[in-house]
């Protein structure tokens, strides 16, 4: 196969780390001003770990930095001059904006700017959130027994002024009107939808009457509030988008901003909607964000000051803050997002065995990656403050509560499987197929859906298989849309080899687990065509995702989860990645973008909320902008 870039710069493991070689990725950025640039949620940035909007916590004003107090708080101002447009940007074109309808979630990052959801969560302020939910367009709510959720939606909140929707209420046919949409299209229905998936929880939505909607679950339902306030799934559109205008090219929303004007590849206008029901919000008049899909190019606009924040990759956040000492920097919490390796599973796949796919995982040499990108022991160096943690068994490291460290004693003899150790791998791939190299190809998208850091990682891995001798990987990048999106990514397991891939956050890890480790899910990587007989061990895993999700007893979903992951740690369903996400990284903003960082987010959605706060301090702007 033809040389990678991996292998091209190969140093020395520790020279190539030393030495910069491969790039490293970009952490806490575009996410924080909408990038919407993969399937699953990036989680900042061009590519990089953290938590986007959720992370964005505390500012620096040293340089260079030193170890006596680097971070300090970024408060709420307390006065503030409403106005002006926030310049950010985009990194690529969404397949529509029709959130309700779309194969990718690209659309969602877009589309929720404006169409709003029935709950929200409720952001931190100056600390992290909590994932605590509030209402949005359900001003209250109460359940009439275990299985049955009465939302009371807002009688203030209206449609876009403009036609064909005209200032209209919102009003409970809508919510209807987007639950049948979402049932009947999404690629999320088989996450809530019973009537998609017979393990999903919500029966359906009636409207009791103009402001009044019933939710009937099929079994009681721990998440249902926080899967409500989750902008990747349920946003409400008005009913007129059934035939009033068309929802794939334009946008008539509730929410705190109109789109205003998009030019497909060339830039989004979002403008304050005089109709939100807060009137002392948003602060600002509205965002501009070109679509800018090179990194080179968006890092010059924000040396600039032309982009206000959340473009410089880790591999340039010291330098960049040394020549801009103005610039305030950021620091991320640990991500609730876990990327990861999967497998075709076609009958007579080798990866059908256990002992294969924990080879694979046995194969990567995890301080490696991270160091290489996400850049930790230079800032460590420099003396930012870091640290380390592996995502476990579907639970990723920001999920404190349920996660067990791959590296601690939690995992048992699990644990083993996530340690870099070619001798044992080649031990068990010899004891499956007899021996390697097995011969396969490895899929991942070579574009800037997921960053252009994710290539990069892939040609990593293929670099440390192909290295080992026990695989022959032949690196295949498909098209997002037409090929990787459909056959391997919703393949579910009907394709050869390994595929690399990004995956969503999700409120509960219950969550994340149910769609893509059990049979069933939206999104399963793990039984072939949703058939776990057909791989040893699934029947049960389905089971403890299944008791999970009927639980509304936290410490037994806690407990659950922890179950979930020591019993498939050897079986390893799929292999985590430990990019993005092992470290909280940084990020750079110019500091006239006010309240940035102040209030933070849970899951990366802070249109709607966070954001309403920004305002653009002139003063500064015109005394530090380059």
């Amino acid at each position: 196969m033809s040389e990678t870039y991996w292998q091209r710069h190969r140093l020395g493991r520790r020279a190539l780390i030393r030495g910069g070689g491969v790039g490293i990725a970009g952490l806490a950025g575009a996410a924080l001003i909408g990038c919407g640039d993969d399937e699953e949620a990036p989680p900042a940035g061009d590519g990089g770990g953290g938590t986007g909007p959720a992370s964005t916590s505390t500012a620096m004003a040293t340089t260079p930095p030193d170890t006596s107090g680097i971070l300090s708080s970024r408060q709420p101002t307390a006065d503030f001059q409403p106005g002006g447009i926030y310049q950010g940007d985009e990194t690529v074109d969404p397949e529509s904006l029709d959130p309700l309808s779309a194969t990718s979630f690209t659309t969602a990052f877009v589309s929720r700017w404006a169409y709003p959801q029935l709950m929200q969560f409720v952001p931190g302020i100056t600390e992290p959130a909590t994932g605590e939910v509030e209402g949005q367009l359900a001003e209250t709510h109460e359940y009439a027994d275990e299985t049955t959720l009465i939302l009371h939606l807002r009688t203030d909140a209206k449609w876009d002024e403009r036609d064909p929707t005209n200032s209209r209420p919102v009003d409970a046919e809508d919510v209807v009107f987007s639950w049948q949409k979402f049932e009947a299209q999404s690629n999320s229905r088989q996450s809530l939808a019973n009537a998609a998936n017979e393990n999903a929880a919500i029966l359906g939505m009636e409207a009791v009457d103009e402001q009044t909607v019933r939710v009937t679950t099929a079994y009681p339902y721990g998440p249902l509030l926080a899967s409500l306030a989750y902008s990747r799934w349920l946003q409400i559109m008005p009913v007129e988008s059934d035939g009033g205008f068309d929802p794939r090219a334009d946008i008539r929303g509730a929410g705190p901003w109109m789109l205003a004007r998009y030019d497909r590849s060339v830039r989004f206008e979002w403008r304050k909607n005089p109709n939100f029901w807060l009137k002392d919000r948003p602060y600002l008049d509205g965002f501009d964000l070109p679509i800018i899909g090179e990194y080179a190019q968006r890092l010059a606009q924000f040396r600039a000051g032309n982009i206000y924040h959340g473009v410089v990759r880790q591999e340039d956040i010291i330098s960049v803050k040394e020549e801009f000492p103005q610039l305030e920097v950021l620091q991320a919490e640990f991500s609730r997002s876990a990327w990861q390796l999967y497998f075709g599973l076609r009958e007579g796949s080798p990866f059908r065995d256990e002992r294969v796919r924990r080879a694979v995982s046995m194969l990567i040499d995890r301080p490696l990656i991270i160091d290489t990108f996400l850049n930790t022991d230079r800032f460590e160096e420099a003396g930012w403050p870091t640290s380390i943690r592996w995502p476990g068994v579907g639970v990723a490291a920001g999920y404190d509560a349920w996660w067990i460290d791959p590296q601690g004693e939690g995992l048992g003899e699990g644990a083993a499987a996530f340690q870099f150790n070619p001798d044992e791998a080649a031990k068990l791939i010899d004891a499956a197929v007899g021996g390697g190299p097995l011969a396969a190809p490895l899929h991942y998208v070579a574009t800037s859906q997921y960053g252009t850091t994710f290539p990069r990682v892939g040609e990593a891995y293929a670099g440390l298989f192909n290295e080992s001798g026990l695989l022959d990987l032949e690196v295949t990048n498909p098209d997002y849309l037409t090929e990787y999106l459909p056959n391997i990514y919703y393949g579910k397991g009907d394709f050869d080899g390994i595929a690399w891939g990004a995956s969503t956050t999700y409120p509960v890890p219950i969550q994340h687990l149910f769609d893509y480790y059990h049979s069933t899910g939206a999104r399963q990587k793990v039984a072939f065509n949703d058939d776990a007989s057909t791989i040893d061990g699934q029947a049960a895993a389905d089971g403890l995702i299944e008791q999970a999700l009927r639980s509304l007893d936290f410490e037994e979903q806690v407990e659950l989860v922890k179950q979930f992951q020591v019993e498939n740690a050897s079986r390893m369903p799929m292999v985590v990645s430990p990019y993005p996400g092992a470290t909280p990284g940084f990020s750079l903003h110019w500091p006239w973008a006010e309240n940035f960082g102040a209030y933070r987010d849970y899951l990366e959605q802070p249109e709607q909320t966070g954001w309403t706060y920004y305002w653009i301090n002139e003063q500064k702007l015109n005394d530090l902008k380059p």
